[in-house]
């Protein structure tokens, strides 16, 4: 692929790279947090390839790429401020930028590479930040869906003793594939790792189950005009303060999740039985706001405090296909692997 120096390509990470997004601050400009656990998450990614921007032996910008069969996720951004235009910058500059030209460059040479090349790159990115709003619009991405951030929280969750976790099966397997086999961006290597499905079952039948991941977020900034000010009333808010934990917030995520008849009230008993089971008080859900089953139970779930007190914020999917190829559209939902936010 081509690339040029300062520019670097590597299969592995090093101690800059993980340092370097460590120190990242994600979320809006009024929500903001940064990932926990990020050696973890790092080394359980698909096929990584890091472009590195590299001077005297130190790394000052990566772009972390999961070469997926067919399309490459953008994981990982990371760029130091000072060489990344901002709104308020007019976008001549950024355009007649080396930064932009080298990347653009990689991309281009990606898509015609002999073997395997991707059909399209694909990230998620928050509209209200200038950061992704930035590499959105200097590397020729554009929004492709809208992905809901779905909370469900509960304050003392209560045991749902038809509820339990159990090991991905032939049965989650078959379907999974029945329900989300045909959506763009299907890909199941996270789906079927070591953390656990849950089921719900009524007579012994299997009637809803959900895949979960384990994730901490460090909450710097809450959203609105008083998110500094609310993040550190919090501890001392009966009730929120078990649903939000600013300096250790750990939640359960799910995807992949299946409810016979798309019936709401077994969803709410599946989430609540898994917050109990977890020992989390909290719940996101990712999932694109076509997706027929999110369309079904929207309006009719108790969410919970949190998502009273926060709302169903929106993260855009943002695609780049090859320069010869019309803007594409998703017509069907997408598959969305919630350890993609974590």
């Amino acid at each position: 692929m081509k690339i040029n120096p300062p520019f670097v390509l590597r299969e592995s990470y090093n101690d800059d790279v993980l340092e370097l997004l460590k120190s990242v601050t994600l979320g809006s400009n009024g929500a903001r947090y940064q990932h926990q656990k990020l050696e973890q998450r790092i080394q359980q990614i698909y096929k990584p390839l890091f472009l590195n921007l590299e001077r005297n032996d130190k790394v000052l910008g990566n772009i972390t790429f999961c070469r997926r069969p067919r399309n490459w996720y953008v994981r990982y951004f990371a760029f130091d401020l000072g060489m990344q235009a901002t709104s308020h910058q007019p976008r001549s500059k950024a355009a007649n930028s080396g930064l932009k030209k080298r990347v653009n460059g990689f991309f281009d040479s990606a898509f015609e590479l002999k073997d395997n090349p991707p059909e399209l790159f694909y990230a998620y990115i928050d509209p209200r930040n200038e950061r992704s709003l930035w590499m959105s619009q200097n590397f020729e991405f554009y929004t492709a869906a809208k992905i809901a951030t779905q909370s469900f929280s509960r304050v003392k969750p209560k045991l749902q003793e038809n509820v339990s976790a159990i090991k991905a099966n032939d049965f989650l397997r078959e379907k999974l594939k029945e329900c989300y086999g045909d959506h763009p961006l299907y890909f199941t290597h996270h789906t079927f790792n070591d953390d656990p499905f849950y089921t719900l079952t009524v007579n012994n039948e299997v009637v809803a189950f959900a895949k979960t991941h384990s994730a901490e977020w460090k909450i710097t900034r809450l959203p609105g005009k008083n998110g500094a000010f609310l993040k550190n009333i919090i501890p001392f808010v009966p009730g929120l303060r078990k649903v939000l934990r600013p300096n250790a917030h750990v939640f359960t995520v799910v995807d992949s999740i299946w409810c016979k008849e798309n019936n709401h009230k077994l969803l709410e008993q599946l989430f609540e039985g898994v917050l109990f089971q977890e020992k989390t008080n909290t719940m996101i859900w990712w999932v694109d706001q076509k997706e027929p089953l999110y369309i079904d139970v929207k309006d009719k779930i108790n969410w919970g405090l949190l998502n009273k007190v926060n709302g169903v914020h929106e993260v855009d999917l943002v695609i780049r296909t090859a320069k010869s190829e019309d803007e594409m559209s998703f017509d069907k939902p997408t598959y969305v692997t919630g350890f993609d936010f974590i």
